[in-house]
């Protein structure tokens, strides 16, 4: 009782408040209880508080909605972006399937196929839309990320499938490149590849017979004798028969021989190009005049050097290759 009617006594006493004003307005003075500013002070406290809890939640809101939209914005972009690169990757396999036809190349159509990986079907054309449209609560997780897998799973083959196109080119242009397909030198065929009648004996395969394993080329002397492909030179010396000779390694079981000449211009071990002079026709060794005696070797067997030329056409244009899509320009 006693805390009781202390209490009493403090809250029933009042509290003047005297404002003075500067001009010359009359003085104000208002008297309150300290009940009623006890009251006060907690009842704008309590009004702060609650007006604080309601502006967070109000805030709070409003940030997780632009969250939301920045989250939906990020995910259209990312589905614009996925059905653009699988559009790519259609591009790519069609393209790929095009080469492949063109180089001649094993089609790996049937196997991309069967494996279900390409260009986009009707239900991923249908779920991007719904992304599109603000429904990206309706297309699950799992899905976005087993489309993200299928794009790179696809990208590593196709790109898996361009290396291995160069790799197809490159082998051919490095093919082509080794291939004794030019004239040798300037001049006309005076014996061909096989059998023939021997200038120094007679025809037929009894003692004087003879298999010629390469053509002969006759002009006058000293007239050119080039590489037919570009290679490595093996031999360059003098050899009984074939007198001052070369062989050239081409790569790919591929050799050239050249024989008779009346001066070398390369040493063994030097790396030649197609076109490039490397001696002068003679006729050095077994020989009735000045011509070249070639040969081109196929995996350790003589074969015919026309199978590789071009027959019938003026020697004047002899010494041009036959085109190829992998031989550069001024190769």
């Amino acid at each position: 009782m006693i805390i009781w009617d202390k209490l009493k006594r403090v809250f029933s006493k009042e509290v003047s408040v005297l404002v003075i004003p500067h001009a010359d307005w009359p003085l104000w003075k208002m008297h309150f209880s300290v009940s009623f500013l006890s009251f006060m002070f907690f009842f704008w406290t309590g009004l702060t508080i609650w007006a604080g809890f309601v502006v967070g939640r109000h805030l709070d809101y409003w940030v997780t909605k632009a969250d939301n939209q920045m989250l939906k914005a990020k995910v259209a972009y990312f589905a614009k972006e996925v059905d653009q690169s699988r559009d790519f990757l259609q591009l790519a396999r069609t393209t790929d399937e095009r080469l492949r036809l063109l180089l001649g190349m094993q089609s790996r159509k049937a196997i991309i196929e069967e494996e279900g990986i390409g260009g986009p079907l009707s239900q991923d054309r249908f779920d991007l839309k719904r992304i599109w449209s603000g429904k990206v609560s309706e297309v699950p997780q799992p899905l976005i990320h087993k489309r993200a897998r299928e794009i790179h799973t696809e990208s590593v083959r196709r790109l898996a499938s361009f290396q291995e196109i160069a790799w197809y080119v490159a082998n051919a242009r490095s093919l082509y490149q080794s291939t004794p397909n030019i004239w040798p030198t300037e001049g006309r065929i005076t014996s061909p590849f096989g059998y023939r009648f021997s200038p120094f004996g007679f025809y037929g395969e009894g003692e004087n017979g003879e298999f010629h394993s390469g053509i002969d080329l006759a002009n006058q002397a000293d007239t050119p004798v080039y590489a037919t492909a570009e290679g490595v030179v093996r031999v360059a010396r003098w050899s009984s028969g074939y007198g001052m000779m070369m062989v050239v390694d081409h790569g790919y079981g591929f050799s050239t021989l050249y024989g008779h000449t009346s001066r070398v211009l390369v040493k063994e071990g030097n790396i030649v190009k197609r076109g490039q002079p490397i001696a002068y026709m003679g006729t050095t060794g077994r020989s009735t005049g000045d011509h070249l005696h070639y040969e081109v070797w196929l995996n350790g067997k003589p074969v015919n050097p026309l199978k590789f030329l071009k027959v019938g056409e003026k020697r004047s244009g002899m010494l041009k290759p036959r085109r190829s899509p992998f031989e550069e320009e001024g190769n």
